[in-house]
């Protein structure tokens, strides 16, 4: 557990590492651009400029059509509100980009004369709506989802404001305070405005850090790397005093970076690790499923191999499991139990355990752990340590509590490297003594207690929600949920597990016949109903090779 939290503080580091690098260089080219500007320097020439320009653009313009696509069908199966906004911010970009492009100075007439201002004041609508969606996908919970929002709807929508702005800007563009003057250059509201959308990237990426922290993937910090790359973009932009200079290159340079890490961070994390992380986890699935059984059959026989020289051990270890059970008789105020444990080894991957929780209340379980052996019997002990707790106050609460008491032996198994094959079924009940109510739920087993009602009905105890206990946390986080059933004087409940009935085991005694006998036997008391069961197990001619383990509860007067 250490050395894992060792590597996974290295690993931070490491992706802290991304942003502090990308940091540096940044800050590094910026400074040298400023202090040897006089030798770097350059106005290009018009022609040969444009052709830069509109390379540069036109990659950023397809990379912002590419987060829209991708955004906008992970929209669809996730319904996450971020992949929304993003979409719609990235398609509004890059058509705003577009137009910005087209309408640069020295462009070819398209709708209207090409000039600086109305490239300008493009550029600045375009940073403004991308700094502020993603600013608002920052603070927004990651993984917040919305199911009523039609994705057809806002791309309609996004359309249309881009279809807006397009007319404001070439046709109404006096409408719009000025933001470049020919002859005089930037005006203070175009600096203004490009140190705000500064603010709002860095407001972003402090977001942005606070996300990582909770949830630890590298490709938050290249959205941030990317959101540097851009804050320094902008300050190129205002450094700027000619729009084919050095300066207003390199910004397009910064640009092209800033977009390409913000399209690798979020390809990464929506589109392509959900979809590498479902493979695995389908692989990992298919391997439990198929190969299970095989699995625990070759670690039982690698066992067998080395059990002559363990033997003394084994022996031993038996006394000590079997020292951990309750007596095979014990009784509680109104409630008798009478209990038989078999296992098909010297060691069992069977357990139970009966015990006071309080003055007025009994807790109880039964569990089969996969396989025999050492390996199975010492899961049992781990069972024992986490179900049933030392502490009063612990032992009270989840005693009361059986999906509570379930559920937290779920996440503490998953918390352990245990073998992926390792699992266990597990049944828990809390029986209150007063008002003579059983609470109850089951961890997967397959074999339901049966009750016993004193007037000759019977049922399963079968209404409880709950999982097998294996390591499956890393794919699926399951809900466990008691039922309560009320009893009554004369009432009887056989809890077991599968060796007892199930035929494909080789066990002696079907269900149909271990209900029979119940129900023939249903007006005497346990010990009696214990020997007519002992005495069809001893009289079966078939080799027993799964541990039998039951035991019979009896609700007094």
């Amino acid at each position: 557990m250490i050395l894992e939290k060792e590597n996974k503080r290295y690993r931070i580091k490491n992706d802290y590492l991304y942003l502090v690098i990308t940091l540096l260089i940044s800050f590094f080219i910026l400074y040298i651009s400023v202090i040897y500007e006089k030798q770097i320097y350059y106005v290009f020439h018009n022609v040969n400029f444009l052709t830069k320009h509109i390379i540069t653009e036109l990659i950023t313009i397809i990379i912002s059509f590419i987060i829209f696509i991708n955004c906008y069908h992970a929209y669809k199966h996730t319904k996450r509100i971020r992949l929304l906004i993003l979409s719609m911010t990235f398609f509004i970009v890059g058509c705003i980009d577009f137009l910005h492009m087209i309408s640069y100075e020295g462009m070819p007439y398209t709708f209207t004369e090409s000039s600086i201002a109305a490239a300008t004041t493009y550029w600045i609508i375009g940073r403004l709506i991308m700094s502020t969606g993603i600013l608002i996908t920052s603070v927004v919970y990651f993984y917040k989802k919305v199911k009523r929002i039609n994705e057809k709807h806002i791309l309609l929508i996004s359309i249309l404001i881009a279809m807006f702005l397009f007319y404001i800007v070439t046709y109404k563009v006096e409408y719009l305070p000025a933001i470049f003057i020919e002859g005089v250059g930037l005006v203070k509201l175009k600096i203004s405005l490009e140190y705000l959308i500064m603010i709002l990237q860095a407001m972003a990426v402090y977001f942005y850090l606070r996300t990582y922290k909770k949830l630890q993937s590298k490709y938050i910090i290249l959205m941030c790397c990317g959101l540097v790359l851009s804050i320094f973009s902008e300050a190129l932009f205002i450094l700027y005093r000619n729009v084919y200079d050095t300066y207003n290159l390199l910004a397009h340079v910064y640009k092209i970076g800033s977009f390409y890490l913000i399209y690798h961070s979020i390809f990464k994390y929506n589109v392509d690790m959900p979809y590498v992380q479902l493979k695995k986890a389908q692989d990992r699935i298919k391997l439990y499923a198929n190969n299970l059984e095989k699995i625990v059959d070759k670690r039982t026989e690698q066992v067998k191999k080395v059990n002559d020289t363990l033997i003394k051990e084994l022996d031993y270890a038996k006394n000590i499991q079997q020292a951990l059970l309750p007596p095979h008789k014990i009784s509680f105020q109104n409630v008798t139990f009478i209990s038989e444990y078999i296992p098909c080894e010297r060691l069992s991957g069977d357990f139970y355990d009966i015990y006071e929780i309080d003055n007025d209340n009994i807790g109880m379980y039964i569990l089969d752990v996969s396989g025999h052996g050492v390996s199975a019997a010492l899961l049992t002990m781990f069972s024992k340590n986490y179900i049933k707790s030392t502490e009063r106050l612990i032992k009270r609460y989840r005693g009361l509590k059986p999906h509570k008491n379930l559920k937290n032996l779920y996440d503490e198994f998953n918390k352990l490297n245990f073998p992926e094959e390792m699992h266990m079924v597990v049944f828990y009940a809390a029986y209150n003594t007063t008002n003579k109510v059983l609470t109850y739920c089951s961890g997967g087993m397959n074999c339901y207690p049966i009750l016993m009602r004193r007037d000759g009905g019977y049922e399963y105890l079968d209404k409880s929600k709950g999982f097998p206990i294996c390591q499956f946390k890393d794919f699926y986080e399951p809900e466990y949920e008691s039922a309560k059933i009320q009893l009554n004087a004369g009432d009887k409940i056989i809890f077991y597990t599968d060796g007892l009935t199930e035929k494909q085991k080789n066990t002696s005694i079907d269900k149909e016949v271990l209900i029979n006998l119940l129900l023939e036997n249903k007006d005497k008391n346990i010990e009696e109903l214990n020997k007519k069961i002992l005495s069809v197990l001893r009289g079966t001619k078939e080799v027993i090779n799964d541990d039998i383990t039951y035991f019979i509860m009896e609700i007094g007067h």
